[in-house]
C-alpha cells in the first residue's frame, strides 16, 4: 500500500514538473525563433502592451517610488490612477518588474509572459492531480500531462498574449474551480476565497467573467448529481457568502473601480439591437481545429486546444460508465457556453453589458477549461487494450499542440522592438533634468503619436488611452477638436497657443532633424504664457456646453471667452489678468495640493484639473463646493481678495472599500480558524 502511494505520489510530480516546462520550453524556444527578448531586440510588448500596459506600468513604478498610488496627472489633465490600476496593472506579479532597474524592465515583462505560460499548465495540473480518479499510473500522467500542456498553449493564450493584464486571471482559474469542488465536496472555503480575491484583484474586467462563470459551475454542481433541495441551498448560502467574502476582501479596489467605471462612455451602451447569430456554429467548430490564423482585430474566438481534448471530451458524452444525467447536464452547459459566445446577447453579458472593441469573445478561455475538465472524465473512462497507445496518442497530442502554437506564433504573434518601444525614454529624462523646474508644470510634444506618452515617460501631460477614461473627458477633448487612436476611451493632444496657454503646457517638445546622440534628439521651447494650475474666471464658463460647436477652433475660442469675457479679442491683455488671479502653489502631491490665490473681483476659481467628485477645495479653512465647468473641469466660487486654498483627492469609494475589505478579511480569518478546528 505504501509502495502504490509512493508511485502514484512520484507521478504526480513527474507530471506538476512536465506540465510546468513543457510550455516554459515550447514559449522560450518560440521567442528565440521570433528574436524577442531575452533572445533578441523584440518584445512581446506589442498591441495594447505597446500602447497601454507598458505605459502605465512605467507609470505605476513611478507612483510607487513616489508614494502617489490615488491620482495622476499623466494624461487627459488628471485621472484616477487607484481605478486605472485595478483594470491593468494590478497584478501581484508585476511586483517584480518594480524591481528591477528600469532599463531591463520591458525584458523582465517578456520573462514574466513565458513564465505565466508555464504556471497556467501547473495550476491545471494540480486540479487534475486533485479532481481526477484516475488510478493507472502510466495512463494518469499522459493524459494529465497533455491536458495541462494543452491548456497553457490553447489559441486564446497564443492570440491575447499581448494582454498583459487578462492572463494572470486565466492561470488562476483551476486553482479557484479547484477551490469551488473543495468548497462543494467538502465544506473547505479557504483556496476558494483567496484564488477568487486574487482574481478580481489581478484584473478586475477578466475577473468579472470567472464571476460569472463560478455561477454556472455552481449549478452545473448542483445538478449533475442527482442532491437533495436542503442540500443544494445549504451549499449555495456556503457559496454565496464565500463569493462575498473574496469580493469583500478586494472592495477597496473593487468598488472604486465600479464607481469609475461607471463614469466612462461604455456605462451608457446598452443592448439595444435585436438578437443576433455573431458566429455560425461552422465557423465556431473551425476554430477547434490547429493552426488556425489567431483572432485578434476581428474574426471568430480563439478555442483551438487540442484535438486530443476534443475526441475525449466526445467520449465522455458517450461513456455508459458514467451516469446519464452527468452526461446530459455536463453536454448542456458545454453547449450553453458555446451557444453564449455565437449570439450578440451572450457576447453583451459576457463583456460587462456592453460589445468590445475588437479581441472577440474574451471569455472563450472559460469554454476551453471546461472542454479540458471534461476530456480529463473522458480519458478516465476510456478503456484501450493496451496502455502504450493511450501514451503515444498523448505524446503525439502534446507534440501536436506545442508545434501548432509555435508555426502560429511565427506567423501571426505582433511584436515590437525594445528600441521602438522604449523610444525618447532616455531623451525624456534628459529633458527633464535640463528644465531644473521644481513646481508643477506640464508638457507635451508635437512628434508622432504615441498613445499613453506622458505615462511612459512620467511627466505631467494630456495624451490619454485608457478603458477607465470618462466620457466627460472623451467628450471634452474631441469637442476641443483633439485626435483620438480608439473610439470612446482615447485622446491625442494636437494644441494651439490658446489650449497650451490654458492647460498649463509650459514646455513644448520638438523632435530635432539633427542630433548628435540619443539624449538629444528632443528640443525644448518655453511657453512663458503658459497659465498656473488655476485661476480667476469672470465668464459663464459653468454652463458652457462645448458640443454647441461643429469645430475645435470655435469650441477653444468659445471656452477661453467664457473663462475671460471677450478673452480671444484681446488675447494678451486677457492672459495676463489671467496671470494676475492665478493660483500661487506653495506645496503639490499628486493628491493634495495647497496655495494661494489673490483674486481681483469675485469669480470663479477654475482649474486645469478634471472635476471629479473625489476632489474636496477648502477655502481659509472652509469647505467649499465644487462644480464642473464647461462639463469637464473643476471650479469653485471665490470672493474678492486673498486667500489660501487647498485641494484634497480622495478615490471616490475608497473608505467604504477599505472598511468592506477590512471587515470581510476579519471574516476570513474566524472562517479560516474555524475551519482548521473542525478539521482536527
Amino acid at each position: 500500500m505504501k509502495a502504490l502511494k509512493k508511485v502514484k505520489l512520484k507521478t504526480n510530480h513527474l507530471i506538476l514538473i512536465y506540465s510546468f516546462t513543457i510550455p516554459m520550453l515550447t514559449v522560450l524556444l518560440s521567442f528565440a525563433f521570433k528574436e524577442l527578448a531575452p533572445f533578441g531586440g523584440r518584445s512581446i510588448i506589442s498591441m495594447d502592451g505597446f500602447s497601454q500596459y507598458y505605459p502605465m506600468l512605467m507609470n505605476m513604478t513611478e507612483a510607487i517610488r513616489n508614494g502617489e498610488l490615488f491620482y495622476s496627472f499623466s494624461g487627459a489633465l488628471g485621472f484616477n490612477l487607484w481605478a486605472q490600476n485595478a483594470y491593468y496593472t494590478n497584478s501581484p506579479l508585476w511586483l517584480l518588474v518594480y524591481l528591477v532597474p528600469h532599463s531591463f524592465q520591458a525584458v523582465a515583462i517578456d520573462l514574466l509572459v513565458i513564465l505565466k505560460f508555464a504556471l497556467s499548465g501547473l495550476f491545471f495540473s494540480l486540479y487534475l492531480i486533485k479532481t481526477g480518479k484516475e488510478k493507472n499510473s502510466n495512463k494518469r500522467f499522459f493524459l494529465y500531462t497533455a491536458l495541462s500542456v494543452s491548456y497553457a498553449l490553447s489559441q486564446y493564450m497564443l492570440a491575447f498574449i499581448n494582454q498583459l493584464m487578462w492572463t494572470d486571471v486565466i492561470m488562476l482559474l483551476p486553482l479557484v474551480i479547484l477551490g469551488l469542488e473543495k468548497l462543494w465536496e467538502k465544506d473547505r472555503i479557504v483556496l476558494y476565497v483567496i484564488t477568487l480575491f486574487l482574481s478580481i484583484w489581478s484584473c478586475f474586467y477578466i475577473g468579472y467573467m470567472v464571476c460569472l462563470f463560478l455561477c454556472l459551475y455552481f449549478l452545473y454542481l448542483a445538478f449533475r448529481e442527482k442532491h437533495t433541495l436542503t442540500h443544494i441551498i445549504k451549499k449555495g448560502v456556503l457559496f454565496t457568502f464565500s463569493s462575498l467574502v473574496a469580493g469583500g476582501i478586494a472592495a477597496v479596489v473593487l468598488l472604486p473601480t465600479v464607481k469609475a467605471l461607471s463614469l466612462t462612455m461604455a456605462s451608457d451602451l446598452g443592448f439595444t439591437d435585436g438578437i443576433q447569430v455573431k458566429y455560425t456554429l461552422f465557423e465556431l467548430l473551425r476554430q477547434f481545429l490547429p493552426f488556425q490564423k489567431i483572432s485578434l482585430e476581428y474574426g471568430a474566438p480563439n478555442l483551438y486546444c487540442s484535438v486530443f481534448a476534443l475526441v475525449l471530451m466526445t467520449v465522455f458524452f458517450f461513456l455508459k460508465k458514467v451516469a446519464k444525467r452527468e452526461r446530459l447536464v455536463s453536454f448542456l452547459f458545454f453547449f450553453f457556453m458555446l451557444i453564449s459566445m455565437s449570439i450578440n446577447l451572450g457576447e453583451f453579458v459576457w463583456h460587462g453589458f456592453h460589445f468590445p472593441n475588437q479581441l472577440p469573445a474574451r471569455q472563450s478561455f472559460l469554454l476551453i477549461f471546461l472542454i479540458l475538465s471534461l476530456a480529463s472524465k473522458g480519458g478516465e473512462g476510456l478503456k484501450l487494450k493496451k496502455d502504450s497507445l493511450f501514451s503515444a496518442v498523448s505524446v503525439v497530442a502534446i507534440a501536436g499542440v506545442s508545434i501548432s502554437f509555435f508555426t502560429v506564433f511565427q506567423g501571426n504573434t505582433w511584436a515590437s522592438r525594445l528600441d521602438s518601444l522604449q523610444r525618447y525614454e532616455s531623451s525624456f529624462e534628459t529633458v527633464k533634468k535640463s528644465i531644473a523646474d521644481d513646481g508643477f508644470y506640464r508638457m507635451e510634444w508635437t512628434g508622432e503619436k504615441k498613445n499613453n506618452l506622458p505615462q511612459q515617460c512620467t511627466y505631467n501631460g494630456i495624451c490619454y488611452y485608457s478603458s477607465t477614461m470618462t466620457a466627460d473627458a472623451y467628450k471634452f477633448f474631441e469637442n476641443l477638436g483633439m485626435e483620438r487612436y480608439a473610439l470612446r476611451v482615447s485622446t491625442h493632444y494636437t494644441g494651439t497657443q490658446m489650449t497650451d496657454d490654458l492647460f498649463g503646457i509650459k514646455y513644448i517638445l520638438k523632435e530635432k532633424l539633427i542630433y548628435e546622440n540619443e539624449n538629444e534628439r528632443l528640443s525644448v521651447k518655453v511657453n512663458e504664457d503658459a497659465l498656473p494650475l488655476g485661476y480667476l474666471s469672470e465668464g459663464d464658463v459653468i454652463s458652457l456646453d462645448l458640443e454647441e460647436y461643429e469645430k475645435g477652433k470655435e469650441a477653444q475660442k468659445a471656452l477661453f471667452n467664457s473663462i475671460v469675457s471677450g478673452g480671444s479679442e484681446n488675447y494678451d491683455e486677457a492672459i495676463s489678468y489671467l496671470h494676475r488671479n492665478g493660483f500661487n502653489l506653495t506645496e503639490f502631491d499628486t493628491d493634495d495640493i495647497k496655495g494661494t490665490v489673490k483674486a481681483e473681483k469675485d469669480g470663479v476659481m477654475l482649474f486645469s484639473i478634471p472635476y471629479d467628485e473625489g476632489w474636496s477645495v477648502t477655502l481659509d479653512g472652509e469647505s467649499v463646493a465644487t462644480q464642473k465647468a464647461a462639463g469637464y473641469l473643476l471650479c469653485f466660487e471665490i470672493s474678492e481678495g486673498e486667500h489660501e486654498v487647498e485641494l484634497s483627492y480622495t478615490v471616490p469609494g475608497i473608505k467604504e472599500g477599505a472598511i468592506i475589505s477590512i471587515f470581510s478579511m476579519l471574516i476570513f480569518v474566524v472562517l479560516v480558524l474555524y475551519e482548521k478546528k473542525k478539521r482536527k
